[in-house]
């Protein structure tokens, strides 16, 4: 039977840098899985023990910004 404590946590696909969460639950049975880059299909985590992970979800966040506008500026 689980525990009714759960946690979220963040994940970084180490082949593309994708972002994700995942919701933690303990167990008193062991567990074993992994979750896959839906971009890249490489193994964000892999896991084994007295928890799970459920509740894979792409972490939305804002487009890398590269450089500045410098308007009005004079040189």
């Amino acid at each position: 039977m689980a525990n009714t404590i759960w946690t979220i946590e963040e994940f970084t696909c180490p082949g593309c840098g994708m972002n994700y969460t995942a919701t933690r639950e303990e167990h008193a049975e062991p567990h074993a899985g992994q979750f896959k880059c839906s971009i890249c299909s490489g193994v964000v985590h892999a896991w084994s023990g007295k928890h799970h992970f459920f509740g894979w979800q792409a972490v939305k966040s804002k487009p890398a910004v590269f450089g500045r506008r410098w308007a009005g500026v004079q040189w």
